[in-house]
Formats: C-alpha cells, structure tokens, sequence
C-alpha cells in the first residue's frame, strides 16, 4: 500500500500511529527490493546485451572470412588472366620480331631509309 500525499485519510491516520522506526525500516526494505530489482533488470539487459554483441561479433567475423575468400577468388583470376595475357604479347612480340628481323633481311635498303626518315622526324620533334 502506497503511504504517500496523495493516500487516504485512513492511510495517514496509520503514518502517524506506527512509530518512525517501524516506519524507517519498510522504507529500508522497500528500497533494498527496489534495488534486488534493479539489479536484476540490469543484469538481464546486460546479458542480452553481450548475447547480441556476441552474435554481431560472429556475424562480422563471418562476413570478414567470405570477404577474404572472395577477394583472394578473384585475385587468383586476375593472377591467372595476367599471365595468359603476357604469354599472348610474349608470343606475339617473338612473332613480330620474326616479321621484323625478315623484312630487314629481304629489304635492307628500305629499312635504312625508314630508320633515316624516322630520327628526322624525331629530331624535328626534339627542336620544337
């Protein structure tokens, strides 16, 4: 029962009859159960508090781990691509090294004279 300003007569009527002592230790008990509840209410939430953070943690830890498998996936295809593409231009470089090396043999002349025309047009770059 609520023994407050706002109580009944009857209520105040026995305020003053029972002695401040009595009176002294309800409020004592009163405040050590609205403190057992508190207590327990907040070991509750931290409870579900450390719950969820423990299930956010796994689930970051678990997203962290796929992120890592896919970004090393993908690495590994760049890698593998990489090296398909410089095999083609290495091949590709000997081919044409082959075209180049034949066509100085056969035209050594014309060669001489495109090699002379290309530093003239080099140099005429340069002077600008």
């Amino acid at each position: 029962m609520a023994n407050g300003l706002f109580s009944g007569s009857s209520a105040r009527k026995r305020v003053l009859e029972t002695p401040l002592e009595d009176q002294i230790n309800e409020i004592r008990d009163e405040i050590a159960s609205l403190a057992k509840l508190l207590s327990q209410v907040g070991a509750d939430t931290a409870r579900d508090a450390q719950a969820r953070a423990s299930d956010a943690s796994r689930n970051v830890r678990s997203r962290a781990h796929e992120a890592r498998d896919t970004a090393e996936a993908g690495l590994n295809d760049i890698i593998a691509n990489g090296e398909l593409l410089f095999a083609e231009l290495r091949d590709r470089y000997a081919s044409t090294e082959k075209q180049v090396r034949h066509t100085v043999r056969e035209h050594p002349v014309a060669t001489l004279g495109a090699a002379a025309a290309l530093g003239l047009l080099v140099a005429a770059l340069i002077r600008r």
